[in-house]
């Protein structure tokens, strides 16, 4: 029921000094780029609305449609390599779920939102639909802080929950629409936080030094003007404790970008004209 609410909800309110060195401009799409993506959005749109109303069969056919026309289009211009991978990996984990046996349901309906949020965030860079979801992720934030000072574990492990799945489905629009650097300092801190919340120490207040960095950086993603610098509480009865609750952060930074570069086998992505398994 928690993934149906999640599909749901995803879709329903569709210096001094030297002077820096500037950069080159990224070439614009050409016209036949932007009238493939808006083919593949319109198919993407199909899939989403078919599942929704039950036409699962249906939808696994736009979906076999959609991994035969991503690689027909080139995207230099429109998004990274990271993004394009994110947006490859998402139809082939999609296409694992609709062939699965026992296909749920709500897993495919959760499955089919995340590309079509994928698919417009490609069409609409200025304006994507997964920018509109700032409110809900703010509300699972607000939801861990009221579990968390009220030392409520049940309640913070499950709002820390619905909040990675909301981070799940819009993570590889982020990685389309925006710099995959700051993608990987929002992941560091959700694993960080979801970590110490798992964990069978109950350190709320050390949670919550944390909780103001995620929030930072999800005004960065979401081009919130009012994005400020936060700074952490401290503490000051524990400065030692608070010296290893940093280090634990830099090493899982750190960790986690040599993960995502080792999986990124040297930068380079194939992609075949089917993504079949």
């Amino acid at each position: 029921m928690l993934t149906l609410l999640i599909s749901v909800q995803l879709l329903a309110g569709c210096s001094l000094g030297q002077k820096p060195v500037e950069q080159a401009a990224p070439p614009k799409p050409a016209q036949d780029q932007l009238q493939k993506l808006e083919l593949l959005n319109q198919t993407a749109d199909d899939m989403y609305k078919k599942v929704m109303q039950g036409d699962l069969a249906g939808g696994r056919a736009a979906l076999q449609q959609l991994s035969e026309q991503i690689p027909q289009i080139r995207y230099e211009g429109i998004t990274t390599l990271e993004g394009l991978n994110a947006l490859t990996t998402t139809i082939t984990q999609s296409k694992r779920v609709f062939n699965a046996v026992n296909l749920s349901p709500e897993e495919g309906q959760v499955s089919v939102a995340t590309i079509r949020l994928a698919t417009d965030a490609l069409t609409h860079p200025r304006e994507p639909m997964w920018i509109q979801h700032y409110r809900l992720l703010q509300d699972d934030l607000e939801q861990m802080e009221r579990s968390m000072h009220a030392q409520n574990k049940p309640e913070l492990l499950a709002a820390d929950a619905k909040f990675r799945q909301h981070i799940a489905v819009l993570h590889p629009s982020l990685l389309i629409s925006r710099d995959p650097i700051e993608i990987e300092k929002l992941d560091s801190l959700v694993l960080f936080i979801s970590d110490q919340v798992r964990s069978e120490q109950e350190l709320y207040k050390q949670i919550l030094n944390v909780m103001p960095s995620l929030r930072h950086t999800i005004d960065v993603l979401f081009l919130k003007k009012e994005a400020t610098a936060y700074l952490p509480i401290i503490d000051d009865h524990n400065p030692i404790l608070w010296t290893l609750v940093m280090g634990t952060i830099i090493l899982t930074v750190l960790s986690f970008v040599a993960w995502r570069l080792s999986k990124k086998d040297g930068g380079v992505i194939t992609i075949r004209k089917s993504l079949e398994e």
